[in-house]
């Protein structure tokens, strides 16, 4: 239940800003599809999900910051460290899926997004494991005044360098992935993505519990 609090409170953070986020994700993949149709579907679908996740979470931090006595009496109320942290993690997560459901309810409406396959949403899983993986232990560490540079320029840059990412992985042979069995493939994907996720949030603990000192 404590989780779940932790949980509920950045949601509420975000309130005002959850049905912006919705508009986006619902307009990016036909705005992709009209601009850029032969990579409508897995760049509308990654620049929903890069979206929503980090521009909630950045505005989660950015009111932490803003707002330090109420970080401090969040740390001395009975909230393990290790949840506090775990919040963040799930939270980026639920978005995700979020996305995960509306573009799939997209790909039923505007044929030219494809069929939202299971490769789709386990390789994402994968993305924003080593997104948020990366990004919050940095985070923890250097804090939000330091890091929200960087953020923006990474975000600025993110939609014009992935056409040509998405360019030059056609030019990788994958061949011998599909020689596996599907179930395997996508479980051995899922499990990379939680085993980075269980490595960052061990760090984000030990990082966040210093914070303290």
């Amino acid at each position: 239940m404590k989780l779940f609090h932790l949980i509920k409170k950045d949601f509420l953070i975000v309130k005002k800003y959850v049905w912006i986020m919705f508009l986006v994700c619902v307009l990016i993949p036909p705005f992709m599809l009209w601009r850029m149709p032969q990579y409508a579907g897995p760049l509308g679908f990654i620049l929903s999900v890069v979206f929503a996740d980090f521009i909630l979470l950045q505005y989660v931090l950015l009111k932490e910051c803003q707002y330090p006595k109420a970080s401090t009496l969040l740390r001395a109320a009975p909230y393990p460290c290790r949840l506090l942290v775990w919040s963040k993690y799930i939270f980026c997560l639920l978005i995700y899926a979020a996305c995960c459901a509306i573009f799939w309810m997209e790909t039923l409406v505007f044929s030219g997004l494809g069929e939202f396959e299971p490769a789709m949403p386990v390789c994402m899983f994968l993305v924003i494991a080593l997104l948020i993986g990366i990004y919050l232990p940095v985070q923890y560490k250097l804090g939000y005044e330091k890091t929200k540079l960087a953020f923006v320029v990474i975000f600025m840059a993110f939609p014009f360098l992935l056409p040509g990412l998405l360019e030059m992985g056609k030019g990788i042979n994958l061949d011998f992935l599909y020689a596996l069995p599907p179930s395997l493939l996508y479980g051995g994907v899922l499990l990379t993505g939680f085993l980075i996720l269980l490595a960052s949030v061990r760090i984000s603990v030990g990082l966040y519990a210093c914070g303290q000192r």
